[in-house]
């Protein structure tokens, strides 16, 4: 979903994603002059209160322009009401409420205003300039799907200000309690009061860390699980790679004691071994289960790769969950990752069928060459996003018949786009290098993020410079943790800070789509691991993937260059003889000038 909206040179489009909102904005180039950036205000309902605040910038600007401009109230000079966003787009996610620390779904109105600055003053807002746009914020829900994805912030501000950024461990660092209690302490930080008008220490616990770090994906997940607990009717089937989310593992194990939970628990490397969380999942199943037989340990040639729930009621399978998230603290909380949820019954059969055919040792063996890992299993129904899905491991001729087919798809000529979250760019793929391809193809607007970028020099780090068309790509891991002002100091992540594996393709031209799911992407991998890979032809779906590839890469980007040197960033307030933070915006031959252009454009 998107709305488009413009009156007097301003334009505005709105994109809905899951449960955040791409806003891009544009001016004609005779409004451009001694432009100061974006006031962004928007209307909600929080309970029965109609709230209209401004979006928060983090950067302002120097200390001169509070001089030039009194009566601005230091409370509120983080406000784009005087700090207006010095770009021509902006993610935003829907606010908490500060009761309940619950988001606040539902209608938002955004009213976005282009400032401008004379003589060094900022000029008040023109309401004549003013373009709004109203939309739905809320978790994405259509045509039968749902997603979700973490926040995948650890390493950020956001969560330096929730919790104590020298405390990023998401389970309690003593003992190897598989079900340790959530709602103990797991750290102190200082919050703002707004009795005492003063900053206090506060305790939280892992719950609501969790919940925050989780975001959507920990939603659909233990919604997906809680439903089955409460509907004796619904029994589970289940395919886990990593297992050791308490909340998770509680409920499974409670399915397993009412005799409803089938489980594939790979035992692969670190997972068989004494100690594993995984073994101790597998000790508590077997003391519990009315069923012991029903969890079987292994994996197929290497790993047993997907991450899959399946409902099933009166022995049909008729909802399924799928996607990257590992079913455990890192999965949810420390990386970034998706989740599917189909509400489909054609579709849950199949991933049904597939786990059927892929439950115990001599099943496993034989799936490798078998109608599920041979075939694209196609859905075009009206009902359903137009999709096609594959199962792994494949035979080597099936897995180069899948990739060749996904390069040639984003190579295509008259492609306009490609944003990507991908865990690792550089394995033996073709389509990883028809990806690091149109990374360096400046015809076509590059946007994607890894975890980790290769010393090798085919694969260096490419990240936006002025002047030039190339796209951005860059990386999670290796960034600065200890930033300028004000920003400060934020966590380290422990462990994989993205662990997608997407790619979307023309999220702004003819037939967009998303390769999504647990598949690495890799060549050798999709022959050997179980993994399920999704092709989805579905322009609200492949907007959500790109709004989040937008919304990872604006996040760890500027953090790749060099900051040291730098004591605080600061917005431009335009008194440079030459540079205008707005130049790169317009000049055709940059980056910038193409993002602006595709993000506003219909």
């Amino acid at each position: 979903m998107e709305i488009f909206k413009s009156k007097n040179g301003v334009s505005v489009r709105a994109y809905k994603g899951d449960a955040m909102t791409l806003l891009a904005f544009d001016v004609s180039a005779a409004l451009k002059k001694n432009l100061a950036g974006f006031s962004i205000q928007y209307r909600f309902k929080d309970g029965a209160h109609w709230l209209e605040p401004y979006v928060y910038n983090r950067l302002k600007f120097p200390a001169g322009f509070f001089t030039n401009n009194p009566g601005i109230p230091f409370e509120d000079r983080n406000s784009t009401l005087y700090s207006p966003i010095q770009k021509f787009n902006w993610v935003h996610v829907p606010n908490t409420n500060i009761n309940t620390a619950l988001p606040v779904f539902g209608d938002y109105t955004y009213k976005i205003t282009p400032r401008y600055l004379k003589d060094g003053i900022l000029l008040p807002p023109d309401d004549n300039l003013t373009v709004a746009v109203k939309i739905n914020v809320s978790p994405f829900d259509m045509k039968k799907t749902k997603l979700g994805f973490s926040r995948g912030f650890v390493s950020s501000v956001a969560y330096a200000k929730r919790f104590d950024v020298n405390k990023n461990n998401v389970r309690p660092k003593q003992g190897d309690d598989l079900l340790f209690d959530i709602t103990q302490k797991a750290g102190t930080a200082n919050r703002w009061n707004e009795t005492t008008r003063q900053y206090v220490p506060t305790d939280y616990s892992f719950e609501e860390q969790h919940k925050w770090l989780g975001w959507q994906a920990r939603e659909r997940v233990l919604e997906f699980l809680e439903e089955a607990v409460n509907d004796a009717g619904i029994s589970v089937k289940a395919f886990a790679y990593d297992l050791n989310e308490p909340e998770i593992s509680k409920r499974l194990l409670q399915l397993a004691a009412e005799n409803r939970l089938t489980i594939f628990l790979d035992d692969a490397g670190s997972h068989g071994k004494a100690g594993s969380m995984e073994n101790s999942f597998e000790t508590r199943f077997k003391q519990q289960a009315a069923d012991n037989t029903k969890i079987y340990r292994g994996h197929f040639t290497a790993l047993g790769h997907s991450k899959v729930f399946i409902h099933i009621k009166n022995n049909k399978a008729v909802k399924v969950l799928t996607g990257s998230t590992n079913f455990s603290t890192n999965g949810l909380y420390i990386n970034s990752n998706h989740v599917l949820v189909f509400n489909d019954k054609k579709v849950a059969q199949l991933y049904a069928d597939v786990f059927d055919a892929s439950f115990g040792t001599t099943a496993m063996k034989s799936f490798k060459g078998s109608a599920f890992s041979t075939t694209d299993h196609a859905f075009t129904a009206a009902t359903l996003p137009k999709m096609t899905i594959s199962f792994a491991p494949h035979p080597k001729a099936d897995a180069q018949r899948i990739f060749d087919r996904i390069n040639k798809r984003i190579l295509k000529s008259g492609n306009t786009d490609l944003l990507f979250a991908i865990m690792i760019d550089t394995s033996k793929s073709s389509i990883l290098d028809a990806v690091q391809e149109q990374v360096r193809n400046n015809n076509v607007f590059t946007y994607g993020i890894t975890d980790r970028i290769s010393d090798n020099a085919n694969y260096s780090v490419f990240l936006y410079k002025p002047n030039a068309k190339r796209g951005v790509r860059v990386a999670a891991r290796g960034i600065e943790n200890t930033l300028p002002k004000p920003f400060g100091q934020v966590a380290g992540i422990d462990g994989y800070a993205i662990h997608h594996k997407f790619v979307v393709v023309n999220f702004k031209g003819t037939d967009p789509v998303v390769y999504c799911g647990s598949s690495n992407l890799a060549f050798g991998p999709e022959q050997s691991n179980g993994d399920n890979l999704l092709e989805i032809h579905d322009k609200d779906i492949v907007t959500a993937f790109a709004i989040e590839a937008l919304r990872l890469v604006d996040h760890f980007h500027w953090r790749n260059n060099e900051l040291k040197d730098i004591e605080e960033l600061q917005l431009d307030d335009l008194s440079g003889s030459t540079y205008k933070w707005y130049n790169a915006w317009f000049a055709a031959d940059d980056l910038k000038c193409r993002q602006r252009k595709l993000y506003i454009k219909a």
